[in-house]
């Protein structure tokens, strides 16, 4: 009787390794899944606010003529215009801020802040961008000021006219 029941409780031992052992592989497939929803809807809310300042500057013709102006010639403006266009850039900024960081984390595809690099490029030479940043980088974290600081020594530009003089 003593060896029947040291055998039923080896065999109960043994299936309740293997029971311990197959929550793990589910534990581990469930928390894969739940990383891969996490990077995206990262990645959709990133996309959704950046998108949502572009369409709000697209689709008022004011908007986007004022920002235009305040991108080319910020002196032209009034205080209560360039700092409205600041606190702007400021809200498209955090965006970036928080997306360099994530991806860092590795939550946000680094592709993503590559990507949005190229905002940068487009703007980095135009006076309203260096009034900006000039007046707002010191309230970034030390490592992204140095990132964005990097991004402005560059040579490359990405504005495809836009923010050339018009020729009318």
């Amino acid at each position: 009787m003593k060896v029947k029941l040291k055998k039923i409780a080896l065999l109960i031992e043994i299936l309740g390794g293997l029971g311990i052992l197959i929550s793990l592989v589910f534990v581990g497939i469930q928390l894969k899944e739940n990383t891969v929803a996490t990077r995206s809807a990262t990645a959709t809310a990133t996309i959704d606010t950046m998108t949502n300042w572009y369409v709000t500057m697209g689709s008022d013709a004011e908007a986007s003529q004022s920002f235009y102006r305040f991108l080319k010639n910020p002196e032209s403006m009034t205080k209560e215009e360039r700092i409205q266009h600041i606190y702007s850039f400021h809200a498209l900024f955090l965006t970036f801020q928080n997306s360099f960081y994530l991806s860092l984390e590795g939550t946000l595809d680094e592709r993503i802040p590559k990507s949005l690099n190229q905002v940068v490029y487009g703007v980095k030479d135009q006076p309203g961008f260096k009034l900006y940043w000039d007046a707002r980088k010191s309230i970034f974290f030390e490592e992204y000021r140095d990132y964005i600081d990097d991004l402005l020594k560059s040579k490359d530009i990405v504005s495809d006219g836009v923010y050339h003089k018009d020729t009318d």
